[in-house]
């Protein structure tokens, strides 16, 4: 078994060591930094011109939000040329959704998509590099902003000034609480248009923008007395507080994220007053986002709002597999709590695509563009935190390389321990080549994923009691630890893929912990060896059909699981209870097959007790548990 492990994990150094990738970053342009702020404003002012019912509010502020799309598109094309092509067909569909009054949260979620896109895409610098000094963001306050925004925050009426627009009071909470300091820095680069808001472009240089832009927002809150507090109550929330983090949250935002997480109605203005205060320190700097899946998003209400149900069922699938799974592991590592919620939503997500036509509603499903919206604030918090350092990387690469070793070392420690103990020992020589193989067959990983996903534990079971225990097949021996290693094989390099995407520059942190994961690996089959060789055969039968009958109903949930991520099988989201062990994950199809193999398992354990003595006496009743 020792031999084994070794093999396995040397095929598991070999198969990661393969899977960094290299960016290729391309430098943008002012052009595309105005891009950026021109969705920014149509993504947080729409809403002011469009009502959700497609009624027009302002008719001035509607023909704004058109202008400033076609002239985002503009801007991207004059930049970003023909690399660009794909983002100018996207925006000139964005003005067509403005133009026929889509609704706001349509519109603001396709915007900010393709903001992100543009910024991941281009390497748009649109946040701090270092940061924001506040006690500097004062002092230019006081001399560039004060006279129309009152020295203290609060503007002067409009009697006393002769402006052709009302600034607004950056000390009233009301009138900032959309406001992020990312869209702060856009005004005051560019401007506001239609307004007396100049831009301070040549004035001013970046960082002292994003001073200004940080205080400006500090000014509705007071300093509260114990800072640290208010932090700590931040970080329960799971909010950080990092500069980077906080720059593209309105303080609506963070209100939302901290209410959600139970905190009184004080203590969040605390939590949000102290993120607000500063000072900030540095930190490192924020890697590859999340801009594909909120595009594949907005593409699918999209093709969802216009009858596509299909499509934009095929949108979100897609969109799972393909942009979202390869940073799951490393997201996982940082907050499994936030990627639990993203998958309940896509589960969610897909169940009311799944639900009755002709309507955003369905029974089970919930509303759509509810859902989306959700999932879209979900994914911005995702991407805001940024990519994991040293430690992160070397504690995920750590549990990836051992929890993974150990599903497969106790599927086949079973496996030999009841070929020990039914008398074919012998066959551990046929096992350990077939293992030797495995090397060549990690080019077959890729092709075959998804049938080896949804195997089911039932049929393995099955044949390790009809087959090993009777018949000693070593063809059958070698095909059993053929499929135990081979899907754990294609796990690990698919987790190892999404980590380094996640971990840029952290390859010598996975790398260590992928090492010291497979040390540890190898000390405990060395140890379930020494334990295995002591123990008696009535107890260990016992215990490999029992381990064997948990691995059925896990396996059996993933597979439906799978199933049904790739829309194979129907998704009805039953309940918000997971238990991700057992694989349970709260749908329909996937719990009452578990509850059918559960007590199929069970039936037969029971028939086997009330025969008594009919069979072998050393552990038939486990061996025929497992066979069911």
């Amino acid at each position: 078994m020792l031999k084994t492990i070794l093999t396995l994990s040397i095929s598991w150094a070999l198969a990661s060591a393969a899977l960094a990738e290299q960016p290729a970053p391309v430098q943008s342009a002012q052009s595309l930094r105005r891009a950026v702020a021109l969705l920014d404003y149509v993504a947080g002012d729409y809403g002011r011109a469009v009502g959700p019912g497609g009624e027009v509010l302002s008719p001035d502020e509607f023909k704004e939000q058109q202008q400033f799309v076609l002239e985002a598109a503009r801007e991207v094309r004059d930049d970003a040329g023909p690399a660009g092509e794909d983002l100018v067909t996207r925006l000139q569909a964005l003005h067509s959704r403005v133009a026929a009054r889509a609704s706001p949260a349509e519109v603001s979620m396709a915007a900010r998509a393709l903001r992100d896109e543009i910024v991941q895409r281009f390497k748009v610098a649109l946040l701090p590099v270092h940061p924001p000094d506040l006690a500097r963001g004062r002092a230019l306050y006081a001399e560039s902003c004060a006279a129309c925004h009152g020295a203290d925050g609060h503007a002067p009426p409009k009697e006393a000034h002769e402006l052709s627009t009302q600034p607004p009071s950056f000390a009233v909470s009301a009138e900032v609480e959309e406001l992020a300091p990312q869209r702060i820095f856009s005004a005051t680069t560019y401007g506001v248009p239609n307004t007396a808001m100049p831009g301070y472009e040549d004035a001013l240089d970046d960082a002292q923008r994003w001073d200004l832009a940080y205080f400006v927002l500090s000014l509705a809150h007071r300093t509260p007395a114990d800072v640290r507090r208010g932090i700590s109550l931040a970080r329960a929330a799971l909010i950080e507080g990092g500069y980077r983090e906080i720059a593209t949250q309105s303080d609506a935002a963070l209100r939302a994220r901290l209410a959600a997480a139970g905190l009184s109605g004080p203590d969040a203005e605390v939590a949000l007053a102290s993120l607000r205060a500063g000072p900030f320190s540095e930190e490192d700097a924020k890697g590859a986002g999340l801009a594909e899946v909120r595009r594949d998003l907005a593409r699918a209400l999209a093709q969802a709002n216009a009858g596509d149900r299909d499509g934009a069922r095929r949108t979100i699938i897609s969109g799972y597999l393909d942009h979202l799974e390869p940073h799951e592991p490393a997201m996982r590592a940082r907050d499994a709590q936030m990627v639990s919620e993203i998958e309940r939503e896509f589960l969610a997500l897909r169940s009311s695509l799944d639900g009755p036509k002709g309507g955003g509603r369905s029974k089970g499903g919930g509303d759509t563009e509810a859902i989306v919206g959700r999932l879209d604030s979900l994914l911005e918090r995702a991407d805001a935190r940024g990519p994991g350092g040293a430690l992160v990387a070397f504690l995920g690469a750590l549990a990836i390389a051992l929890r993974e070793g150990v599903e497969a070392a106790l599927l086949v420690a079973a496996l030999l321990a009841i070929l020990r103990k039914a008398g074919r020992s012998g066959a551990k020589r046929e096992l350990v080549e077939g293992i030797g193989q495995l090397v060549t067959a990690a080019l077959l990983l890729y092709a075959s994923h998804w049938l080896l996903a949804a195997a089911s534990a039932k049929r393995l079971v099955s044949f390790l009691s009809e087959h090993a225990v009777r018949a000693g097949s070593s063809a059958v021996v070698f095909g059993l630890a053929f499929a135990a290693i081979y899907r754990e094989m294609f796990e690990v390099v698919l987790f190892f893929r999404g980590l380094l995407l996640e971990a840029p520059g952290q390859g010598g942190a996975v790398a260590l912990g992928a090492l010291c994961g497979l040390v540890a690996l190898v000390g405990l089959v060395a140890l379930f060896q020494k334990v295995g060789k002591r123990l008696r055969p009535r107890p260990l039968l016992l215990t490999c059909g029992v381990l064997l009958c948990v691995l059925a109903v896990l396996m059996v949930g993933n597979g439906v699981r799978a199933l049904q991520e790739i829309g194979a099988v129907p998704l009805t989201v039953w309940t918000g209870f997971q238990l991700r062990a057992l694989g349970m994950y709260g749908t329909r199809e996937g719990m009452i097959a578990q509850a059918v193999v559960l007590f199929v398992l069970i039936g037969s354990a029971l028939w086997s007790a009330l025969r008594g003595g009919s069979g072998s006496p050393g552990g038939r009743a486990p061996v025929d548990a497992a066979r069911a």
